[in-house]
């Protein structure tokens, strides 16, 4: 079971929900070009009631896979939507075709071949990746007990350092950067950190809000 769920999170972490501002195995150091912020509970209460206003994410974004054992990190580029709730479409252009979908307790996953449908609702091992995506598109991570959570923040960015709880999480996650803009509360960019050093990187642009988004973009055909 540890096995399977290992592997599915490395999927999700590759085909995905920062600069390494960071260094590996001391996620609680000082973020370089970041200051403390002090009312912690204030700004995360001002993150949440923000998420709570998003209903629609339409974005451009660029992903870069970092593998020690590879010289080049492993970039991507693709196209993500998002509907409240449990709705969100990851698909990838280049290098290659590949396409997520989360509808509520499904979930498809297609590799330009053939295409996989699951039920997130009776399989845990889905539920937990598809709640864990939600979450941190939505910003409800910020609430999540699964977490600690400390906030930073520079001119353009309050950055949010997560650091998993759990017995399971903390197996294959060392932490979770999450960069919100200033200007909207919006998330920016998404970092998650395995204990290998190995990372994956998310950044959105060209990024729309609350404009309304087709149902059929969440389903697969």
């Amino acid at each position: 079971m540890k096995l399977k769920l290992r592997k599915l999170i490395s999927v999700c972490l590759l085909f995905t929900t920062t600069l390494l501002f960071i260094t590996i195995g001391k996620v609680n150091a000082q973020p370089k070009g970041f200051t403390f912020i002090k009312k912690q509970k204030v700004i995360a209460e001002r993150l949440n009631s923000a998420s709570k206003t998003i209903k629609y994410i339409d974005s451009d974004f660029k992903q870069f896979k970092h593998l020690d054992i590879l010289e080049n990190d492993i970039k991507s580029k693709g196209h993500f939507c998002f509907k409240s709730s449990n709705n969100v479409r990851w698909e990838y252009f280049e290098p290659y075709k590949y396409l997520i979908i989360m509808n509520s307790n499904n979930m498809w996953i297609n590799n330009g071949k053939k295409t996989q449908k699951y039920n997130t609702k009776t399989n845990q091992i889905f539920k937990e990746i598809n709640d864990l995506m939600i979450s941190l598109l939505q910003g409800d991570i910020l609430e999540s007990k699964k977490f600690t959570v400390k906030f930073y923040q520079n001119k353009k960015f309050i950055l949010a350092l997560l650091i998993p709880e759990s017995k399971e999480m903390l197996e294959f996650l060392s932490g979770i950067d999450i960069y919100f803009d200033k200007s909207d509360y919006s998330v920016s960019k998404i970092k998650m950190i395995e204990h290998n050093g190995d990372y994956t990187f998310i950044e959105f642009y060209n990024k729309k809000t609350n404009k309304p988004i087709p149902n059929s973009k969440f389903m697969m055909k």
